[in-house]
């Protein structure tokens, strides 16, 4: 799988998670991979530390407590984009 392809990948399994565990009650919310979760107010702290669970059980790496910030949380797209790194970082 090339880099797009699992990057992408992993912003559908992301969004799938979001959308299930988060907005199951608001089916009419749409939202996609540039949706400003923290903005929207679709995920806080609580919801961040049930992403770092998912995000240990689905790819076996650990989000350090330094990369929870705005920035890696701010949409789909940017966890994706920061589990990705992980991984490269777990595989060095």
């Amino acid at each position: 799988m090339n880099t797009d392809a699992a990057t992408d990948a992993v912003t559908a399994r992301v969004l799938d998670f979001i959308r299930t565990e988060f907005l199951w009650s608001d089916e009419d919310r749409a939202i996609d991979a540039a949706t400003p979760l923290l903005e929207w107010g679709i995920i806080d702290s609580l919801r961040i530390a049930l992403l770092q669970a998912f995000i240990l059980n689905e790819w076996d790496v650990s989000v350090p407590t330094a990369r929870i910030d705005a920035k890696n949380f701010r949409n789909a797209a940017s966890i994706a984009a920061m589990i990705r790194e992980l991984e490269q970082e777990t595989v060095r």
